[in-house]
């Protein structure tokens, strides 16, 4: 049996610029799904600044 891992992210956004609000969601999305898809990993939380 693996032991769990708790897991959590980090996602930066470098400007305030309306393009860059796609960046994070983006950003988190991927992270998300990266996470999902290691059975042994719990996603705790999502970290981000803007």
């Amino acid at each position: 049996m693996m032991k769990e891992l708790k897991v959590a992210a980090y996602c930066r956004v470098s400007t305030d610029r309306d393009d860059q609000a796609n960046s994070l969601a983006s950003q988190r999305n991927y992270f998300t799904e990266y996470i999902k898809n290691h059975d042994s990993w719990n996603l705790i939380h999502i970290y981000y600044d803007v």
